[in-house]
């Protein structure tokens, strides 16, 4: 609460909007302590801290970042935020590096083929090392070679908690069966649709809301050529698969789709 009576104040600092694209976006972002300051111009981050310090808070400049994103830019997919890299290619093989490190850490359990039961081991495996790898995985846009790609390390995991190597042969279907798991890119697509579900039925203003309010509004300016993997094209594409009537490119498609999730029980 005392930080958002500090944010009122730097909210005057910064300004009213000057174009449409900031009339639509949300011009801040907060998570704790951590606050991102949004817009289409430069913002006076000097004047902010000058702000803030009315209210006896401290910027730590040492932490304070500016990132561009643009197309031509490629540096901001390497920033972090709430402890995944803004670049879904980047932030995957980040995933994978600290699962990896996590399931090294356990190679005394994973050896343990008397003591330790393998229902244990991954249950073990689910909690300590999966869960890294999937963090904030229901926001990932990938494309299919990508998730393929997700899939083979998710299962060259388990094949090693179950000390399984080559020559010894395992189908995939098997591996699953006996781990109880299915791919990662299903379990991907499945946790995507429940978090955009939740987001559709909450408030028109929260910051997710706003932020698709001004992709699909058709006076924002849009990039010529075929289109990035993005979250809104994986979406489209996924729900056009399912339901071939239905589409999410415009406003009216985001409307639509609002009023079907407000209805959960169809």
């Amino acid at each position: 609460m005392y930080l958002e009576h500090a944010l009122r104040k730097t909210r005057t600092v910064i300004g009213d909007p000057t174009t449409k694209l900031e009339e639509l976006i949300p011009r801040e972002i907060a998570y704790a302590d951590d606050v991102d300051f949004i817009g289409s111009q430069y913002i006076d981050i000097d004047a902010v801290e000058n702000a803030l310090k009315e209210f006896d808070l401290i910027v730590n400049v040492n932490k304070t970042e500016l990132t561009l994103i643009s197309k031509e830019e490629t540096e901001w997919r390497k920033t972090k935020k709430v402890g995944s890299l803004m670049g879904d290619t980047e932030g995957v093989e980040r995933r994978k590096q600290l699962s990896n490190v996590a399931l090294y850490k356990l190679k005394n359990v994973w050896m343990s083929k008397d003591k330790i039961k393998r229902e244990i081991k991954i249950k073990l495996y689910k909690s300590l090392v999966k869960s890294i790898l999937i963090y904030n995985c229901r926001t990932w846009a990938l494309t299919q070679t990508e998730a393929n790609k997700l899939d083979t390390f998710h299962r060259k995991q388990l094949r090693n908690i179950l000390d399984i190597h080559y020559p010894t042969p395992i189908s995939n279907k098997f591996l699953y069966k006996i781990c109880n798991e299915t791919s990662l890119s299903v379990q991907i697509v499945e946790s995507r649709w429940r978090l955009f579900g939740h987001i559709l039925r909450r408030d028109n203003d929260i910051p997710a809301n706003r932020a698709m309010q001004a992709y699909f509004n058709t006076l924002t300016t849009k990039f010529r050529g075929r289109p990035s993997t993005t979250l809104p094209v994986i979406l489209n594409k996924e729900l056009s698969q399912a339901f071939p009537q239905m589409k999410l490119k415009t406003t009216k498609d985001l409307q639509n789709l609002q009023s079907l999730a407000q209805d959960r029980g169809n």
